[in-house]
């Protein structure tokens, strides 16, 4: 008797080996999808639990396999990562849902983004300080801070004192913190 139950087909022994196969897959698949479908996380925590149940199956299988698959994932998992969201940010795809200009290099060192930072805000003050004098109109109540007109160009504003009604003539005063001040004319 004993004898039958130890000759069971090797499909059934190999059953974790497959699944663990087909589970490393998936988490793969998921994990590529991650990067496309915006889906707040979701698909890599089902690719995580993906891998987590292919380690547990490729245990069950034999513990010499549960530790080579638990080593490659230790070594290859955080560079398959890595890799994947380097390129990802790299396409043209990714480069459209990062957060900034289409036309950005992607390439910019931290230096070079500080560097045109300061500049176009410098660009912005001193576009700003030619509008010091000038006059134009509120279009939003200013309580302190609202919206006024100049020439057809809107801009944020900020009453120097109290409050200023929309449909108000002002005169911009000062040009500060990508800001106009100003008063009543």
């Amino acid at each position: 008797m004993i004898s039958l139950l130890a000759q069971s087909p090797t499909i059934a022994n190999e059953a974790p080996l497959i699944w663990g196969i087909i589970l490393v897959g998936a988490a793969m698949i998921l994990l590529f999808l991650e990067l496309f479908v915006p889906s707040g996380g979701i698909l890599s925590l089902c690719s995580g639990v993906a891998v987590l149940a292919s380690i547990v199956a490729f245990f069950t299988y034999s513990t010499q396999a549960g530790f080579i698959v638990l080593g490659l994932y230790i070594v290859f998992g955080p560079l398959v990562i890595w890799g994947g969201f380097r390129w990802w940010a790299t396409s043209s795809f990714g480069r459209k849902m990062i957060l900034g200009a289409a036309d950005d290099p992607i390439d910019r060192t931290p230096d070079e983004a500080y560097a045109a930072s300061q500049a176009a805000m410098h660009e912005r003050a001193q576009h700003l300080d030619t509008l010091i004098g000038r006059s134009a109109t509120s279009e939003t109540r200013l309580f302190p801070i609202g919206s006024i007109r100049i020439d057809g160009t809107r801009y944020e504003a900020l009453a120097e004192s109290g409050m200023i009604d929309a449909g108000v003539e002002v005169v911009v005063i000062d040009a500060y913190d990508n800001q106009l001040k100003v008063r009543p004319a």
